[in-house]
């Protein structure tokens, strides 16, 4: 997967307890490009499967991606690999293509081609025509990529390593992953939003139980004349009415998708609407929430 498609985790802002609770364990690294933040019984467990996930799922390091893409296929691939690059298809199905793992060629053409932070200035020309996700051809004992496809899991695999991490912590629990948090608590959680203009944070409660927090952003992974989210359907940086997309699901990965379709779309998304909560900042700074009824409003 690329490097973190969302901000560090400063843009998702501080989580804490809005009522009284014991102290958890605490842990804390580096992965996935960002900062990780562990609360609760299992953070060594936590730290170790996502290191290891990322070594099979980066795109800047020799990997089992890195080997998809080079050979276009794969003969009894890492479950791993082919579990979350299964979730990105999926995604891609339920978004008509509006978010799909085959931005890789774009990505790299729009400047993204090393480990943040080191992306270059656009390449001269058309951007690469960007592969049907349909084509992707997925069984239990190979992937099979189309002609010139290659392969960048980007958010949805980072929430899908997220999701997998949490499910070894014990009781209640916070994973921080840099704009990608869930937390599963007996008592309410506030969650601080960070402004992308360093305004005032933004701050949203959670009910007790179990959510899911994801922020995506088009300023944190930006560079002259370009930034990391793709429009598939032009196959350029997107062109956004939102620069900070906030959304809340009991699953992480739900979250991240109507995050996605935040920044790319304004209009009424049944992927959308599917999370409990979806915030977005607009470009002079102005938070808006997405309504039931599929309109945003200001928040």
């Amino acid at each position: 997967m690329q490097a973190p498609a969302h901000a560090p985790s400063s843009e998702a802002g501080e989580a804490h307890r809005a009522g009284a609770g014991s102290a958890l364990a605490e842990r804390t690294f580096h992965a996935l490009g960002t900062d990780i933040r562990v609360l609760g019984r299992g953070g060594d467990l936590v730290e170790a499967e996502m290191m290891r996930l990322a070594s099979l799922l980066t795109r800047f390091e020799p990997s089992a991606l890195t080997a998809l893409n080079e050979c276009g296929m794969a003969i009894d691939p890492p479950e791993e690999l082919a579990s979350s690059l299964r979730h990105a298809l999926a995604v891609a199905e339920e978004t008509d293509g509006l978010v799909t793992p085959l931005v890789l060629p774009a990505l790299r053409w729009a400047g993204y081609r090393a480990g943040w932070p080191a992306p270059a200035r656009p390449s001269t020309g058309a951007p690469p025509e960007i592969a049907d996700w349909r084509d992707v051809s997925l069984t239990t004992s190979e992937i099979r990529l189309p002609v010139g496809a290659e392969v960048d899991l980007g958010g949805t695999g980072k929430s899908w390593i997220a999701e997998r991490c949490f499910a070894l912590l014990e009781g209640e629990a916070l994973l921080d992953a840099g704009g990608d948090l869930i937390s599963r608590s007996s008592t309410a959680v506030a969650i601080d939003l960070a402004h992308p203009f360093e305004g005032e944070p933004l701050q949203i409660v959670l009910p007790p139980g179990r959510w899911g927090v994801a922020t995506s952003g088009v300023l944190a992974r930006a560079w002259q004349g370009g930034h990391h989210l793709i429009d598939p359907r032009t196959a350029r940086p997107a062109d956004t009415r939102f620069v900070q997309a906030t959304a809340v699901h009991p699953d992480l990965r739900r979250a991240e998708v109507a995050t996605k379709l935040a920044l790319l779309t304004a209009e009424r998304s049944a992927a959308v609407l599917d999370a409990a909560i979806v915030v977005a900042f607009d470009r002079s700074g102005a938070p808006w929430r997405l309504g039931d009824d599929g309109r945003w409003r200001p928040a």
